[in-house]
Protein backbone atom coordinates (compact mmCIF):
# COMPACT_ATOMS: atom_id res chain seq x y z
CA UNK A 1 0.00 0.00 0.00
CA UNK A 2 1.39 3.39 -0.99
CA UNK A 3 1.95 5.98 1.75
CA UNK A 4 -0.41 8.93 1.80
CA UNK A 5 1.02 12.09 0.31
CA UNK A 6 0.71 14.00 3.58
CA UNK A 7 3.20 11.62 5.23
CA UNK A 8 5.82 12.29 2.62
CA UNK A 9 7.40 15.38 4.12
CA UNK A 10 10.23 15.35 6.64
CA UNK A 11 10.06 11.83 7.96
CA UNK A 12 13.62 11.98 9.25
CA UNK A 13 15.82 14.99 9.98
CA UNK A 14 19.43 15.40 10.94
CA UNK A 15 20.07 16.68 14.46
CA UNK A 16 20.65 20.42 14.57
CA UNK A 17 19.52 23.08 12.12
CA UNK A 18 21.41 25.12 9.53
CA UNK A 19 22.04 28.77 10.26
CA UNK A 20 19.31 31.25 9.36
CA UNK A 21 19.33 32.06 5.66
CA UNK A 22 21.24 28.95 4.55
CA UNK A 23 19.71 27.91 1.26
CA UNK A 24 18.28 24.40 1.22
CA UNK A 25 17.72 22.28 -1.88
CA UNK A 26 15.65 19.18 -2.51
CA UNK A 27 16.02 16.33 -4.94
CA UNK A 28 15.38 12.64 -5.53
CA UNK A 29 18.32 10.63 -4.23
CA UNK A 30 17.01 7.36 -5.63
CA UNK A 31 13.78 5.68 -6.71
CA UNK A 32 12.50 2.20 -7.49
CA UNK A 33 12.66 2.79 -11.25
CA UNK A 34 14.85 0.50 -13.35
CA UNK A 35 18.02 2.50 -13.99
CA UNK A 36 20.40 2.66 -16.94
CA UNK A 37 22.44 -0.19 -15.50
CA UNK A 38 19.34 -2.44 -15.44
CA UNK A 39 19.22 -2.32 -11.65
CA UNK A 40 16.41 -1.36 -9.29
CA UNK A 41 16.36 -0.32 -5.64
CA UNK A 42 13.74 -1.78 -3.31
CA UNK A 43 13.07 1.35 -1.25
CA UNK A 44 11.64 -0.72 1.60
CA UNK A 45 14.93 -2.63 1.74
CA UNK A 46 16.91 0.30 3.21
CA UNK A 47 18.47 -1.15 6.37
CA UNK A 48 20.39 1.66 8.09
CA UNK A 49 18.53 4.99 7.90
CA UNK A 50 19.24 5.99 11.51
CA UNK A 51 22.94 5.18 11.14
CA UNK A 52 23.11 7.00 7.81
CA UNK A 53 21.72 10.16 9.38
CA UNK A 54 24.60 10.22 11.87
CA UNK A 55 26.94 11.08 8.98
CA UNK A 56 24.79 12.27 6.04
CA UNK A 57 27.60 13.49 3.82
CA UNK A 58 26.99 15.06 0.41
CA UNK A 59 29.71 14.31 -2.15
CA UNK A 60 30.44 15.25 -5.74
CA UNK A 61 30.49 12.32 -8.19
CA UNK A 62 30.89 9.83 -5.30
CA UNK A 63 34.39 11.09 -4.53
CA UNK A 64 34.98 10.62 -0.76
CA UNK A 65 37.75 13.21 -0.98
CA UNK A 66 35.28 15.87 -2.16
CA UNK A 67 32.64 16.57 0.51
CA UNK A 68 30.48 19.46 -0.64
CA UNK A 69 27.63 19.55 1.86
CA UNK A 70 25.30 17.70 4.17
CA UNK A 71 21.86 16.12 4.00
CA UNK A 72 19.42 17.95 6.31
CA UNK A 73 16.35 15.75 5.87
CA UNK A 74 15.17 12.52 4.27
CA UNK A 75 11.63 11.97 2.98
CA UNK A 76 10.67 8.40 2.06
CA UNK A 77 7.71 6.90 0.22
CA UNK A 78 7.27 3.40 -1.17
CA UNK A 79 8.67 4.61 -4.50
CA UNK A 80 11.48 7.06 -3.84
CA UNK A 81 13.78 8.78 -1.39
CA UNK A 82 13.93 12.56 -1.48
CA UNK A 83 16.55 14.52 0.40
CA UNK A 84 16.89 18.09 1.57
CA UNK A 85 20.48 19.29 1.51
CA UNK A 86 22.73 22.31 1.82
CA UNK A 87 26.11 23.15 0.41
CA UNK A 88 29.23 23.75 2.48
CA UNK A 89 31.03 27.11 2.43
CA UNK A 90 34.21 25.72 0.80
CA UNK A 91 35.25 27.02 -2.63
CA UNK A 92 34.62 23.63 -4.27
CA UNK A 93 31.17 23.29 -2.72
CA UNK A 94 30.23 26.82 -3.77
CA UNK A 95 31.46 26.07 -7.29
CA UNK A 96 29.12 23.05 -7.45
CA UNK A 97 26.31 25.15 -5.96
CA UNK A 98 26.70 27.73 -8.74
CA UNK A 99 26.50 24.97 -11.35
CA UNK A 100 23.31 23.68 -9.73
CA UNK A 101 21.84 27.20 -9.59
CA UNK A 102 22.67 27.68 -13.26
CA UNK A 103 21.04 24.38 -14.19
CA UNK A 104 24.29 22.83 -15.40
CA UNK A 105 24.31 20.10 -12.74
CA UNK A 106 20.86 18.61 -12.14
CA UNK A 107 21.30 15.02 -11.00
CA UNK A 108 21.83 12.98 -7.84
CA UNK A 109 22.92 9.46 -6.97
CA UNK A 110 23.52 7.33 -3.90
CA UNK A 111 26.45 5.16 -2.86
CA UNK A 112 25.33 1.91 -1.23
CA UNK A 113 26.27 -1.64 -0.30
CA UNK A 114 23.96 -4.35 -1.60
CA UNK A 115 23.17 -6.99 1.04
CA UNK A 116 20.54 -9.09 -0.73
CA UNK A 117 19.83 -9.19 -4.46
CA UNK A 118 17.77 -11.12 -7.00
CA UNK A 119 17.31 -11.17 -10.76
CA UNK A 120 13.88 -10.56 -12.28
CA UNK A 121 13.31 -10.09 -16.02
CA UNK A 122 17.02 -9.32 -16.53
CA UNK A 123 16.88 -6.62 -13.86
CA UNK A 124 19.09 -6.83 -10.75
CA UNK A 125 16.91 -5.89 -7.78
CA UNK A 126 18.57 -4.80 -4.54
CA UNK A 127 16.12 -6.07 -1.92
CA UNK A 128 18.27 -5.16 1.08
CA UNK A 129 20.92 -2.47 1.05
CA UNK A 130 22.98 -0.12 3.22
CA UNK A 131 23.06 3.60 2.37
CA UNK A 132 26.58 5.08 2.48
CA UNK A 133 26.43 8.52 0.89
CA UNK A 134 24.57 10.85 -1.47
CA UNK A 135 26.18 12.69 -4.37
CA UNK A 136 25.58 15.44 -6.85
CA UNK A 137 26.58 13.84 -10.14
CA UNK A 138 27.10 14.77 -13.77
CA UNK A 139 25.31 11.69 -15.14
CA UNK A 140 22.99 9.66 -12.90
CA UNK A 141 22.40 5.93 -13.26
CA UNK A 142 18.77 6.58 -12.30
CA UNK A 143 17.21 9.16 -14.67
CA UNK A 144 14.61 10.09 -12.02
CA UNK A 145 17.28 11.17 -9.52
CA UNK A 146 16.99 14.88 -10.26
CA UNK A 147 17.45 18.05 -8.18
CA UNK A 148 14.42 20.27 -7.55
CA UNK A 149 12.21 18.89 -10.29
CA UNK A 150 8.55 18.23 -10.85
CA UNK A 151 8.59 14.52 -11.64
CA UNK A 152 5.34 14.70 -13.60
CA UNK A 153 6.54 17.30 -16.08
CA UNK A 154 10.29 16.72 -15.68
CA UNK A 155 10.77 20.48 -15.80
CA UNK A 156 13.04 22.40 -13.43
CA UNK A 157 10.99 24.11 -10.75
CA UNK A 158 11.32 27.86 -11.18
CA UNK A 159 8.09 29.04 -9.56
CA UNK A 160 8.85 27.91 -6.01
CA UNK A 161 11.55 29.44 -3.87
CA UNK A 162 13.95 27.09 -2.04
CA UNK A 163 12.91 26.01 1.45
CA UNK A 164 14.93 28.16 3.87
CA UNK A 165 13.67 26.66 7.16
CA UNK A 166 13.33 30.05 8.86
CA UNK A 167 12.57 30.11 12.58
CA UNK A 168 8.79 30.36 13.01
CA UNK A 169 7.14 33.11 15.10
CA UNK A 170 3.69 31.91 16.15
CA UNK A 171 2.60 35.10 17.96
CA UNK A 172 3.59 38.09 15.84
CA UNK A 173 0.92 39.90 13.82
CA UNK A 174 1.32 40.06 10.04
CA UNK A 175 1.53 43.33 8.13
CA UNK A 176 2.74 42.62 4.59
CA UNK A 177 3.48 46.26 3.73
CA UNK A 178 5.45 47.11 6.86
CA UNK A 179 7.35 43.83 6.80
CA UNK A 180 8.26 44.50 3.17
CA UNK A 181 9.91 47.77 4.21
CA UNK A 182 11.92 45.99 6.90
CA UNK A 183 12.87 43.20 4.52
CA UNK A 184 14.15 45.56 1.79
CA UNK A 185 16.24 47.41 4.36
CA UNK A 186 17.71 44.12 5.62
CA UNK A 187 18.53 43.07 2.03
CA UNK A 188 19.96 46.47 1.10
CA UNK A 189 17.38 46.93 -1.66
CA UNK A 190 15.57 50.14 -2.57
CA UNK A 191 14.60 49.91 -6.25
CA UNK A 192 14.18 47.35 -9.02
CA UNK A 193 17.69 48.19 -10.13
CA UNK A 194 19.04 46.60 -6.95
CA UNK A 195 17.46 43.30 -8.00
CA UNK A 196 19.93 43.11 -10.88
CA UNK A 197 22.50 42.06 -8.27
CA UNK A 198 22.33 38.22 -8.09
CA UNK A 199 23.29 38.08 -4.41
CA UNK A 200 20.70 40.69 -3.39
CA UNK A 201 18.13 38.91 -5.54
CA UNK A 202 18.90 35.58 -3.83
CA UNK A 203 18.58 37.20 -0.42
CA UNK A 204 15.36 39.01 -1.28
CA UNK A 205 13.51 35.93 -2.57
CA UNK A 206 13.83 34.22 0.83
CA UNK A 207 10.78 36.21 1.99
CA UNK A 208 8.41 34.65 -0.55
CA UNK A 209 6.87 31.31 -1.46
CA UNK A 210 6.86 32.10 -5.21
CA UNK A 211 8.97 34.01 -7.69
CA UNK A 212 8.90 34.16 -11.49
CA UNK A 213 12.36 32.68 -12.02
CA UNK A 214 13.77 36.02 -13.18
CA UNK A 215 13.26 38.13 -10.07
CA UNK A 216 14.37 41.44 -11.56
CA UNK A 217 11.20 43.32 -10.54
CA UNK A 218 9.32 43.43 -7.25
CA UNK A 219 6.21 42.19 -9.04
CA UNK A 220 8.02 38.94 -9.78
CA UNK A 221 7.74 37.83 -6.13
CA UNK A 222 4.50 36.74 -4.48
CA UNK A 223 3.15 35.21 -1.27
CA UNK A 224 5.41 36.83 1.35
CA UNK A 225 5.59 35.31 4.83
CA UNK A 226 8.92 36.41 6.40
CA UNK A 227 9.62 39.51 8.49
CA UNK A 228 12.63 40.92 10.35
CA UNK A 229 12.27 40.40 14.11
CA UNK A 230 15.00 41.70 16.41
CA UNK A 231 17.31 42.02 13.43
CA UNK A 232 16.80 38.46 12.18
CA UNK A 233 14.51 36.92 9.53
CA UNK A 234 11.63 34.89 10.89
CA UNK A 235 8.72 33.16 9.23
CA UNK A 236 5.51 34.64 10.64
CA UNK A 237 2.79 32.04 11.20
CA UNK A 238 -0.01 34.44 10.32
CA UNK A 239 1.87 35.31 7.13
CA UNK A 240 2.09 31.60 6.32
CA UNK A 241 -1.68 31.23 6.86
CA UNK A 242 -2.34 34.32 4.72
CA UNK A 243 -0.21 32.87 1.93
CA UNK A 244 -2.08 29.56 2.07
CA UNK A 245 -5.42 31.37 2.03
CA UNK A 246 -4.37 33.42 -1.02
CA UNK A 247 -3.08 30.32 -2.80
CA UNK A 248 -6.42 28.58 -2.29
CA UNK A 249 -8.45 31.54 -3.51
CA UNK A 250 -9.16 33.87 -0.59
CA UNK A 251 -9.53 37.60 -1.26
CA UNK A 252 -9.17 37.17 -5.00
CA UNK A 253 -6.37 34.63 -4.77
CA UNK A 254 -2.92 35.03 -6.27
CA UNK A 255 -1.94 35.20 -9.92
CA UNK A 256 0.65 32.46 -10.43
CA UNK A 257 0.77 29.70 -13.07
CA UNK A 258 -1.50 26.72 -12.37
CA UNK A 259 1.42 24.32 -12.74
CA UNK A 260 3.22 26.04 -9.83
CA UNK A 261 0.37 25.84 -7.35
CA UNK A 262 0.91 22.32 -6.04
CA UNK A 263 4.65 22.99 -5.61
CA UNK A 264 3.95 26.21 -3.70
CA UNK A 265 1.32 24.38 -1.65
CA UNK A 266 3.85 21.71 -0.63
CA UNK A 267 6.34 24.44 0.33
CA UNK A 268 3.75 26.15 2.55
CA UNK A 269 2.82 22.78 4.06
CA UNK A 270 6.34 22.41 5.39
CA UNK A 271 5.74 25.44 7.65
CA UNK A 272 2.34 24.09 8.70
CA UNK A 273 4.04 20.91 9.84
CA UNK A 274 6.81 22.91 11.48
CA UNK A 275 4.05 24.64 13.47
CA UNK A 276 2.44 21.30 14.32
CA UNK A 277 -0.64 22.22 12.27
CA UNK A 278 -2.56 20.15 9.72
CA UNK A 279 -2.58 21.99 6.35
CA UNK A 280 -5.89 22.48 4.54
CA UNK A 281 -6.59 20.24 1.59
CA UNK A 282 -5.24 21.46 -1.73
CA UNK A 283 -7.76 22.50 -4.38
CA UNK A 284 -7.82 24.77 -7.40
CA UNK A 285 -11.34 26.10 -7.00
CA UNK A 286 -12.78 28.95 -4.95
CA UNK A 287 -14.08 26.84 -2.03
CA UNK A 288 -11.73 28.54 0.40
CA UNK A 289 -14.03 29.39 3.32
CA UNK A 290 -12.34 27.04 5.81
CA UNK A 291 -8.95 28.63 5.08
CA UNK A 292 -10.40 32.14 5.14
CA UNK A 293 -12.13 31.52 8.47
CA UNK A 294 -8.84 30.34 9.99
CA UNK A 295 -7.04 33.38 8.61
CA UNK A 296 -9.63 35.81 9.98
CA UNK A 297 -9.68 34.05 13.34
CA UNK A 298 -5.90 34.37 13.64
CA UNK A 299 -6.06 38.06 12.76
CA UNK A 300 -8.40 38.65 15.70
CA UNK A 301 -6.17 36.93 18.26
Amino acid sequence: MKMERKLKMTIKSVEGQPADGVELYTGVATSDDVDRLMERMNIKGLMNLDDYLKNPILLFNHDPHTPIGVIEGVDITDNEIRVTFRFASTPKAQEIKRLVDEGVLRAMSIGFLSVKQRMENNVLIHDQWVWLETSIVSIPANPKAIIVRDLETEEIVKGTTPFMDWDLDMERSWDADESEKRWRKWCGIETNADLEDPEKRRKYRGRFFWWDGEGTTFGGYKLPFVDIVDGKPKAIWRGVVAAMAALLGARGGVDIPDEDRIKVYEHICRYYRKAGKEPPEFHKGIEFFKVLDEFLFNCKR
